[in-house]
């Protein structure tokens, strides 16, 4: 293996594809030297395998990316009717205290007061004043 780099042609040579499928190299073997290099049929099987893996990675990645998403503009939207309802809310509470003042202002003002019950007994008559029983009988 280590011949080919010690003659210098190698590299000038347009033969250089050849390198795409060669025979998988020492180093695949295990530290320990225990185990065969791994043929290149089943090296083809293993990277088939890990590409289809690798695939189904990509698509779970894909499932979970769009639920975020999904998940993300729910979130948005939320929010925004949120904001939406607590604008409306300050709106009514302003209305509200509006109101109040105004009711307020109405009680107080003296046309608009209410009659006092002793205020109403110094304008009824005191010998007819009394119950619709009292009134039948007389």
């Amino acid at each position: 293996m280590f011949e080919q780099a010690l003659n210098g042609d190698v590299f000038h040579s347009s033969a250089l594809s050849a390198f795409g499928h060669r025979a998988p190299s020492p180093a695949n073997s295990s530290i320990n030297g225990m185990e065969a290099p791994l043929s290149y049929d089943s090296l083809a099987a293993q990277n088939t395998a890990l590409k289809t893996r690798v695939s189904e990675m990509e698509l779970i990645n894909d499932l979970f990316r769009n639920r975020v998403t999904e998940l993300e503009t729910s979130e948005s939207a939320a929010k925004e009717t949120e904001a939406k309802l607590r604008a409306e809310l300050e709106e009514v509470r302003q209305r509200e205290s509006s109101l109040k003042r105004r009711l307020d202002e109405l009680d107080e003002s003296p046309r608009h007061k209410k009659p006092r019950f002793s205020d109403i007994s110094d304008l009824v008559d005191e010998t007819r004043a009394g119950s619709p029983i009292n009134a039948m009988t007389e």
